[in-house]
């Protein structure tokens, strides 16, 4: 049974709106509708505003990614093989692979975003997990990927700064948010500092978001909270009412909204009838300052 209410400033998205996910990730707004995807149902999905979800595609496997691009069109992580879903006259169409597979079989690769110019910045993860294996990737259209950072533990998620030229990057193993310094003509790093470093005790930085501001916003997998950061200080708690907090994405006709994904990984089907809105979708309204 749901609860009655919600915490301040939060809605729970109907079912309609968003269905119950497995593992609810990657949302983002393309200026038009929302998109996320079940990454451990291989299902993406879009939304416009005041209308129902979408399934756009069911790959029959792991989607990790779903990332809108310059030019039009939504890339997708197949696996390991980016794919273009594009719109056709008679609806959407999932093209081959976008560019060479971005890590060998048996690897994972998780979340990423794209820059200005449409390359795509994306994290791998061990077979194992293994401390220290995982790498940030860059790739482009047509091309090969290129590794540009490796000694990460889990690479999660990632954003921009408001000038495009900072690249958060969570690592949810070692609990830390790197700030990558990017040259985006060029398309490589430049150098990399820990923008936020969290406790033990407290939950994983999982999916990332910024504002127009310069507010990191980190999804906090196991706390159930979403939390702000102002240059490494926190600034505000929003408490989501389960504990797997995935990820966030700002967005909405206004700009003033935050999406935020969550997941039942690992729960039997006792735990999932028990908690029920683990897996759901929650969108909270950001009061836009002068």
């Amino acid at each position: 049974m749901l609860p009655s209410s919600m915490p301040s400033g939060l809605t729970l998205l109907s079912e309609a709106e968003a269905p119950r996910a497995h593992l609810g990730e990657s949302p983002r707004w393309d200026g038009h509708a929302w998109w996320w995807v079940d990454a451990a149902a291989g299902t993406v999905w879009r939304r416009t505003p005041g209308g129902s979800a979408e399934l756009i595609a069911d790959r029959g496997g792991r989607v990790s990614l779903c990332q809108p691009v310059p030019g039009g069109g939504v890339l997708i992580a197949d696996d390991t093989v980016p794919r273009l879903i594009s719109r056709t006259a008679t609806g959407w169409r999932v093209g081959g692979a976008w560019c060479a597979p971005l890590v060998p079989a048996g690897w994972l690769v998780n979340d990423g975003i794209v820059d200005a110019r449409g390359r795509l910045w994306i994290g791998s993860v061990h077979p194992d997990r293994e401390a220290g294996a995982g790498q940030l990737i860059m790739a482009e259209a047509g091309g090969s990927p290129t590794v540009v950072r490796d000694g990460f533990a889990l690479s999660n998620g990632m954003a921009w700064d408001p000038a495009g030229t900072i690249l958060w990057h969570a690592d949810s193993g070692e609990r830390i948010v790197w700030a990558h310094q990017i040259d985006v003509a060029q398309g490589r790093l430049v150098g990399s500092t820990v923008a936020l470093r969290l406790d033990a005790s407290e939950g994983m930085p999982d999916g990332l978001a910024s504002d127009p501001e310069g507010g990191l916003w980190v999804a906090l997998y196991g706390d159930g909270q979403v939390r702000r950061y102002v240059d490494g200080c926190l600034d505000r708690v929003i408490e989501v009412p389960t504990p797997q907090t995935t990820a966030l994405a700002l967005g909405g006709p206004a700009g003033d909204e935050l999406l935020i994904t969550t997941a039942r990984e690992g729960f039997d089907d006792r735990r999932s009838v028990a908690e029920p809105l683990a897996g759901r979708f929650f969108r909270a309204r950001l009061r836009q300052r002068a």
